[in-house]
């Protein structure tokens, strides 16, 4: 089936804002979600899907940049030859956060293995975004290359508590320990109860009595992560590769976001790249061009005989097989397809001139054999 307009699929017009799109998302959630819509949960499960997909894309300012460019092709290369899943749904963070504002949701959820921390949403961090250089051997064979992302880790002083030694905490005196607290309102005959996070151990369930000088309270360290990326043969230039739970954890108990390193690839000047093809240019002399011959040619691999039959003429192109780049995914390479100027000298001897007109009959001797022949076959 043919994917629909993200902004069509989120009932939203191009200009929705970052407010207007997660609420569009949380409103269809509630109505989608396969663990919710019982009478049709297959039927829900792809609407579902459908509407994760396109908040995946509209709720992150690059992706939705990409996608308001370029459309689908934009961002395709943002979900792997898998495509989209939305039990790996980058942004399951909101959909916690959804869960955690209502008591509702959240008694249906907890059946389900939804992880809560301290009877909140544990939260998600943010995506980080980084790019790699790669030389274009890489798109020929294949990489590995690794990446330094700045990143936070849980506090090995106090185990990410917050807390010196990871104790010097108390379970909070108003919410004992859950993390929510309910409130109820009275508005004539009506009663409305809400439940919320903990505003004074900020949803965590316990109160820090003597924070750690580790990390201030924070529970939180910053260090360098060293991750390794596996670049397929084939690659694009500016392909952009997910890696999940290696982006950044903002708080001590939530999750981190994802890591998105970008491939930039080194071309080399003299050729240009489409798709799996590979252009270039060659200039040969002129007796090569006249006479034939073969000349030797850059390729992405190394260097290459190109063989130039006599009366080749100038801009002619010519194909070598299996010289491109390697189709992705896929066994056999594109074709480079080699463009040749013929270049005329400049300046020739009068020794030169004369051998050219010789050659092409316009000379004396030339004017003088053709003039015979012309009365050999009259007589």
């Amino acid at each position: 089936m043919a994917k629909r307009d993200y902004y069509d699929v989120l009932g939203l017009p191009k200009t929705a804002s970052a407010d207007d799109i997660k609420s569009a998302y949380r409103r269809l959630v509630r109505q989608y979600h396969p663990d919710v819509a019982k009478e049709n949960p297959k039927a829900a499960e792809e609407k579902f899907k459908e509407v994760s997909e396109a908040y995946e894309v509209l709720a992150d300012p690059e992706k939705r940049r990409r996608y308001d460019q370029m459309g689908f092709q934009g961002v395709e290369t943002d979900f792997g030859p898998g495509g989209f899943s939305w039990q790996n749904f980058t942004h399951a963070g909101d959909l916690e956060d959804l869960i955690g504002q209502s008591p509702l949701f959240e008694q249906l959820f907890a059946n389900f293995g939804m992880p809560f921390a301290g009877g909140r949403s544990a939260g998600r961090g943010r995506d980080v975004e980084v790019g790699v250089r790669l030389p274009i051997a890489a798109a020929l064979h294949g990489a590995r290359p690794t990446v330094e992302v700045p990143q936070t880790t849980p506090c090995p002083d106090c185990r990410g508590t917050g807390a010196r030694g990871g104790t010097a905490f108390e379970t909070c005196p108003d919410c004992n320990g859950s993390g929510r607290v309910r409130r109820v309102q009275n508005r004539g005959y009506s009663q409305f109860i809400t439940v919320g996070a903990c505003p004074r151990c900020n949803g965590t369930g316990r109160r820090i009595l003597d924070r750690c000088p580790t990390c201030a309270g924070s529970g939180l360290r910053r260090t360098v992560e060293r991750i390794e990326i596996t670049v397929p043969p084939g690659v694009e230039d500016g392909a952009v590769f997910r890696v999940p739970g290696h982006g950044a954890l903002e708080r001590a108990g939530g999750r981190p976001g994802d890591l998105f390193v970008q491939v930039l690839l080194e071309m080399p000047p003299e050729f240009r790249r489409d798709g799996t093809d590979v252009f270039s240019e060659a200039t040969i002399a002129l007796p090569i061009a006249l006479l034939g011959g073969e000349v030797t040619i850059p390729t992405l691999d190394g260097h290459a005989s190109l063989k130039v039959p006599a009366g080749t003429q100038p801009e002619t192109q010519f194909r070598l097989k299996g010289n491109g780049f390697p189709r992705l995914g896929r066994s056999g390479r594109g074709d480079l397809l080699v463009t040749v100027h013929v270049e005329i000298p400049r300046a020739l001897s009068g020794h030169e001139k004369d051998l050219v007109r010789e050659a092409l009959g316009t000379g004396a001797k030339g004017a003088a054999t053709r003039r015979e022949s012309l009365f050999r076959r009259r007589g």
